[in-house]
């Protein structure tokens, strides 16, 4: 009989000890969730921005060939510099 009582007392005590631990395994997987959400998040938004930048970089790549390029070169110092091509008398060749 003494075993009975014993079990009483100690049914609540094991009830509230297994809901205490299924509230924090519930508390921890929101927590978990939530971490996780924020994380994606931020990788989303790199993302994004790598996207930005790699666009940027090839807008910049495009007008540096522009810029460089030899016709628009050849015409900048034509009319900006008033440079022209020597003749063929006033080339000079060092040996």
């Amino acid at each position: 009989m003494a075993e009975s009582g014993e079990f009483q007392w100690r049914w609540p005590l094991i009830m509230a000890l297994l809901w205490l631990l299924v509230m924090l395994s519930a508390i921890a997987v929101v927590d978990s969730t939530h971490k996780s959400r924020i994380k994606l998040n931020q990788l989303e938004l790199a993302k994004r921005m790598t996207n930005g930048y790699q666009v940027a970089w090839g807008q910049y790549l495009l007008e540096q060939s522009t810029l460089a390029s030899y016709n628009r070169v050849e015409t900048t110092a034509k009319k900006q510099l008033k440079m022209k091509a020597p003749a063929a008398n006033e080339l000079v060749i060092i040996k």
